[in-house]
């Protein structure tokens, strides 16, 4: 009996070893690519958006200055309004996969053509374009009636991302993405529950007895914790040698940062798991159960 009760254990505590590694995977995930304020935080450090705006300036020819005054201040006025449309996009887009709307995410414009136009407009009021050398104040203005009506018909008054706009293929894409999202979702819950089940399965195995019980949990735990360590070691020593030369030097420079972010989590659940570990293990070994021989 002593040795099938050992064997059952043994099997069990194996179960749960695999299913801590499995939710510890799980659980960063849904800490970080899927939560969208880890999102949002992460571009924010990242300076994605003065990124993007340096790429823009890049494609200014240097013959036009003009222009390129005016994008730098469009670009300025507009960055509050750019990172609140970001984190709408990713709150949306987050809240899609994860099956809890639909996706229907709707950007509106129209600051985008007051900003554009007030930039304009002073920067042709102070320095008037040489076509425009002499003008009266009404010419002037006829212009930039011109100029504004290009605008509105340039920029719409609103994008709607939904499935609709986004064309048959991508749409197909993204259910698959959700499909995989839901899978996530349902394996959290699903792992918490075996885990919690394992732990039971080995107490009533064991008679409730507490010196067996924690050394047969205290060795998962243990071996979860190694295992989360050393993959978030690896982790930051592997991913930057397999990121593609292509990208920014910028994103390349805060790129050690974004892999500490992103194994953060599995770092905190490993040392949690860890430090239960050995604390269970030395329980054991210190424990006597009255009237119990292991």
């Amino acid at each position: 009996m002593r040795i099938a009760r050992a064997i059952f254990s043994g099997i069990f505590s194996l179960l749960l070893t695999v299913t801590l590694i499995a939710l510890g995977i799980i659980v960063t995930f849904n800490l970080t690519i899927l939560n969208p304020n880890f999102i949002i935080s992460e571009l924010d450090k990242l300076d994605i958006y003065s990124i993007t705006a340096n790429q823009v300036r890049e494609q200014i020819p240097a013959e036009e200055p003009y222009i390129a005054q005016i994008v730098d201040e469009t670009i300025a006025d507009l960055e509050p309004w750019l990172k609140e449309q970001t984190a709408t996009v990713i709150y949306g887009g987050c809240a899609y996969l994860k099956g809890d709307q639909k996706l229907n995410i709707v950007i509106p414009l129209e600051q985008v053509r007051t900003t554009i136009k007030d930039n304009v407009a002073q920067a042709i009021l102070k320095s008037p374009p040489p076509e425009l050398a002499g003008a009266s104040q009404s010419q002037i203005q006829a212009f930039l009636s011109q100029i504004y009506a290009e605008i509105d018909s340039q920029i719409p008054q609103q994008i709607e991302i939904n499935e609709t706009s986004l064309g048959p293929e991508i749409t197909t894409q993204l259910q698959q993405v959700r499909q995989i999202v839901g899978y996530i979702v349902l394996s959290y819950k699903a792992l918490i529950g075996l885990a919690l089940l394992l732990i039971l399965l080995i107490a009533l195995i064991q008679w409730w007895h507490v010196k067996p019980i924690a050394l047969y949990a205290g060795i998962p735990f243990t071996i979860v914790g190694i295992t989360g360590l050393v993959s978030t070691i690896v982790a930051r020593s592997l991913i930057p040698n397999i990121i593609p030369s292509e990208v920014p030097p910028e994103i390349m420079s805060k790129l050690p940062q974004l892999i500490a972010d992103f194994a953060s989590p599995l770092q905190i659940y490993s040392v949690g798991f860890l430090i239960a570990g050995i604390g269970l293990i030395i329980l054991s070994i210190k424990l006597q159960s009255p009237g119990y021989a292991p």
